[in-house]
């Protein structure tokens, strides 16, 4: 990629212009508080000063700027893919804040290394002359809005035309890009959307011994980690509270705060996360270790793992509470806000929640094609109308392709996200690409090993590819740190332990299935309730689950074999859904 750097002579910014905006960002509260974000942005843009714009590599940046050795292979180790999406977000928070009127902004685009300079322009004043050019400016923009309604009211047209299909609720209005620049619309905030959270240094009391959990390294640990979720943004650091301590953070939502007590005989930590907006506290958790464990990575492992999926994930502390915030009201981002609506949609199995969420999803990264966490649940949507049958809109390409489409993208705009590398595990599984799903899902856990969602993902296809005691072990793990789990992945945990013959488990994990609409889950509790001698239980399944999915009732064999691909697998489930009484198993 070539620098883009003007030259003085045509007024864009020369050496000096770069260095002293390099020099501002570097002075701000979320640089000086994280000197391995600073050590990588003041080495790139060194070297394109430089004129090495060609040497800036993944490999050259992890050993000259993060201080890794001469063996170091970013194809295995993905820090600076980790540290270079934390330097685009810490970027856009501060343009988005404390250099929202830089003269100069400096840019790391994605997919690329090598920075951009880019000199703010002062808004031109127009000379007389230049009316009719405007005019004609305006007449184009009218003419592309009233091209817009018009096709949105052929849209609506269509979709009453269409007896069969469900209409698409209306969704909130989505800032569009403007007509002439592809500009995005003011409306629509800088950043990503998603909720800021502050990660704060553990309050240490007591003296610790040799080979006893460091404070320090344990919240560069945690953080690290809350870095490899996307739907969240982890602050630098700073002040600890808005407007507290200095210069405020561009904004702030929650604060995770905790302490380290080393006591003779154990070490207890305590953590708090703290709702900004509300000044409360909405999560606490403790843990307690022998003072002489002899695996003291092992417990930051487990220390981290915990919070990560506790809070972080779709069924965490921090979704919930925000799903309650924002979905009752049009406040917000309107990206988090339709990643909350998606991420409501996949728990509940409702058709018409499907239809708002790939409407908003579409609208938001039309409107934002670089809105990266977008594209991820825009495949796993579209993943989800192909599993669950949902009509498809006329017009539309299969479901799948434009699963893959979206996944795909979603890995371009954000190569170091392992959730998106996740989504193009679970897409390219459906469409029975199963080597290339694999690779897929080892890229994903390699990128954020932290994320249980992944793990309980990749263990129940290896499950349903007849790996079944490799899958339950993952399975296992994922579960084992008392995370609330999806229902679909205890109908993981309930077929895993069916088909290795452990009954009482499968009857557990099958009536941990709540969803009244989850065809598979009422599968497993047919299943569950015929083998342990409850027919009546099973009868009451097999009703509901032929009232949710009628194709059930003559295409089991088919709706089974979508998702699990050992035959044998397939023959067993048949032969007890035929014992459990449903018409046409046998």
């Amino acid at each position: 990629m070539a620098l883009s750097i003007v030259t003085e002579a045509s007024d864009g910014p020369g050496e000096a212009d770069v260095q002293a905006a390099l020099d501002r960002i570097l002075a701000s509260d979320s640089f000086r508080t994280s000197p391995q974000l600073g050590a990588f942005l003041r080495y790139v843009v060194a070297a394109a000063l430089a004129g090495r714009a060609a040497s800036i590599k993944g490999y050259t940046i992890g050993v000259e700027a993060l201080g890794r050795d001469a063996s170091f292979d970013p194809q295995i180790d993905p820090i600076v893919r980790v540290e270079a999406t934390r330097l685009r977000r810490a970027m856009e928070r501060y343009y988005a804040g404390a250099g929202s009127d830089d003269p100069l902004v400096i840019d790391l685009p994605r997919g690329s290394y090598v920075p951009t300079f880019t000199r703010r322009a002062a808004a031109p004043v127009p000379a007389p002359r230049s009316i009719g050019v405007r005019l004609g400016a305006h007449r184009r923009a009218l003419a592309a809005v009233l091209l817009l309604v018009a096709l949105a009211g052929l849209a609506a047209l269509l979709a009453l035309r269409r007896g069969g299909e469900r209409p698409t609720a209306p969704t909130a209005a989505i800032p569009t890009r403007t007509a002439d620049s592809g500009a995005p619309n003011p409306g629509l905030p800088p950043g990503n959307g998603m909720p800021v959270i502050a990660i704060e240094p553990l309050r240490v009391v007591g003296t610790a011994h040799q080979g006893q959990l460091a404070a320090g390294s344990l919240t560069d640990k945690v953080r690290d980690a809350f870095a490899r979720f996307d739907t969240i943004n982890v602050a630098s650091g700073g002040p600890t509270q808005n407007g507290a301590g200095g210069a405020a953070r561009p904004r702030l939502d929650y604060q995770l705060t905790g302490s380290l007590e080393y006591g003779e005989t154990v070490t207890t930590l305590r953590f708090q996360l703290i709702d900004a907006a509300e000044n409360t506290i909405a999560f606490t958790r403790d843990f307690v270790y022998p003072a002489a464990a002899p695996d003291q990575g092992a417990a930051e492992d487990e220390i981290v793992v915990a919070l990560a999926n506790s809070l972080l994930q779709s069924y965490g502390v921090i979704r919930a509470r925000d799903r309650a915030k924002q979905l009752a009201s049009p406040a917000g981002d309107p990206r988090y806000r339709c990643v909350l609506q998606a991420a409501e949609s996949l728990r509940s199995f409702d058709p018409a929640a499907h239809d708002r969420a790939r409407s908003c999803l579409e609208q938001l990264t039309t409107a934002g094609p670089s809105f990266a966490v977008g594209f991820e649940f825009l495949a796993i949507i579209d993943y989800r109308e192909d599993a669950m049958g949902y009509p498809a809109r006329a017009g539309d390409p299969p479901a799948l392709d434009r699963a893959l489409r979206a996944a795909r993208h979603a890995i371009e705009l954000a190569p170091a996200s392992a959730r998106a590398y996740q989504n193009l595990f679970v897409v390219q599984y459906a469409r029975h690409e199963v080597a290339a799903a694999f690779a897929a899902g080892d890229r994903a856990i390699a990128l954020n090993p932290y994320d249980m969602l992944t793990l309980a993902e990749y263990g129940g296809r290896l499950v349903m590819t007849g790996e079944v005691e490799r899958g339950l072990q993952m399975l296992r793990r994922a579960g084992g740190n008392g995370i609330v789990m999806p229902n679909w992945h205890h109908y993981y945990q309930f077929l895993g332990n069916y088909l290795a013959g452990n009954l009482k488990e499968a009857a557990f994990q099958a009536e941990q299935i709540t969803a009244d609409d989850y065809p598979l889950g009422l599968v497993a509790r047919a299943v569950a309730a015929s083998r342990t001698g409850n027919a009546v239980q099973a009868r009451r399944s097999l009703d509901r689950l032929i009232d949710v999915q009628p194709a059930w009732r003559t295409d089991a064999r088919a709706l089974l074999e979508k998702s699990i691909y050992d035959p044998d697998s397939v023959d067993q489930l048949m032969r007890d859904l035929a014992a459990a009484g449903l018409a046409g198993a046998s």
